[in-house]
């Protein structure tokens, strides 16, 4: 991901919902019904990675491969403030961490 060169903050008090762009293995069994969120940070994608969850055109999940390792970037909270309650009590949440983590770490 490319960070902007400006304040990036997109405060979204109304809730913003991520739609899966791409199918990966991150997303296996998690429940399609994502929680809203209150925020993020506007990225850039580079152009080798994937985008896997987005709000509107922008991402919220990104992935990529180089070399032998991964790499992902994430442009929410995944605590309280940009995260809601919602968020952290939603069936999908610690899934979503440990696929996650277990795909960055080829595990």
């Amino acid at each position: 991901m490319t960070c902007l060169t400006y304040d990036d903050r997109e405060e979204r008090p109304e809730g913003v919902s991520p739609i899966p762009v791409n199918n990966h293995p991150i997303l296996d069994g998690l429940p399609s019904d994502w929680p809203f969120f209150l925020g993020y940070n506007r990225l850039v994608p580079k152009p080798e990675a994937t985008v896997v969850l987005a709000f509107e055109d922008d991402p919220l999940l990104s992935v990529w491969s180089y070399g032998k390792g991964r790499s992902a970037a994430f442009s929410s909270d995944c605590a309280p403030h940009w995260g809601p309650v919602a968020w952290l009590e939603w069936p999908g949440y610690r899934p979503f961490w440990n696929h996650l983590v277990s795909w960055v770490s080829n595990a």
